[in-house]
């Protein structure tokens, strides 16, 4: 993945991504098993980075290197049933495949703009298909344009690359780190990202593994386990609560989380 990252030129200018709060519920409530719900969230994460800073233009980018990125096997086919045409997050409006791809972006009162493949001129066009091939496709993440049907018919572009209201934000740095990181990986990511979601009004959080399990739609262990490898990463830090009586009994308070 390290070769893949040094391709892509990152630099820490294109550290910010801003997700949609309702992604875990989306993601949840339409997918089954830890791992798959963790890489459809990690797979949007990294598609919208490579569309938010024009990646997809720059360099040759294909399925088979995102997976590998995401840490499964190129030619891994458990997954595609999420990321294909007409695939799980396609149905469920967060992605589309489009032919035409940002070649660069810039800020324009405040606001970014992106240079399409479909603006520039035959000559070049063509360049960039003999490079890339005729078919190329990428995936558009559909959240970051549109936050809903009605905005995306009615041309409003009220998505996280515009408007930040109801989104969590993490850093491509933390991205790299839990790719990097067998033990964490999307799991570790996707967990993280819920924290980063539920700290970010409060600065902490408090719930029990269990809790923090069903709202992912992973399991109490699942839980449990990335966020200890969170913890021993120095992620997230926590606080473990006292006891306390209620209605007679003594009960544990859950734990307080916040982001390192």
């Amino acid at each position: 993945m390290n070769k893949l990252i040094k391709y892509l030129q990152y630099n820490e200018k294109e550290s910010n991504i801003y997700l949609p709060n309702e992604i875990f519920k989306d993601l949840s409530s339409e997918l089954e098993g830890s791992s798959h719900i963790a890489f459809a969230y990690s797979y949007y994460y990294f598609i919208s980075w490579l569309y938010r800073y024009s990646k997809y233009g720059q360099f040759n980018i294909n399925i088979k290197q995102i997976k590998e990125v995401l840490g499964y096997s190129p030619n891994s086919k458990e997954i595609n049933y999420i990321i294909k045409k007409d695939g799980v997050l396609d149905q469920i409006g967060y992605t589309f495949s489009s032919t035409d791809y940002p070649i660069a972006w810039a800020f324009n009162d405040g606001e970014i703009e992106f240079t399409m493949f479909s603006d520039l001129d035959l000559d070049l066009r063509k360049i960039l298909m003999h490079q890339k091939g005729r078919n190329y496709k990428v995936k558009v993440p559909v959240k970051a344009f549109w936050r809903d049907k009605i905005s995306e018919e009615e041309g409003i572009l009220d998505g996280t690359f515009y408007d930040i209201r109801n989104t969590h934000h993490i850093s491509f740095d933390v991205f790299l780190e839990c790719m990097n990181n067998k033990e964490l990986g999307c799991t570790g990511f996707y967990l993280y990202g819920y924290l980063k979601y539920r700290c970010q009004w409060y600065d902490e959080y408090n719930s029990s593994f269990e809790n923090i399990g069903m709202s992912c739609g992973v399991s109490k262990n699942t839980a449990e386990k990335y966020l200890n490898i969170l913890l021993q990463n120095g992620l997230i830090q926590y606080n473990e609560n006292p006891c306390r009586i209620i209605k007679g009994e003594y009960k544990k308070e859950p734990n307080t989380y916040w982001i390192a």
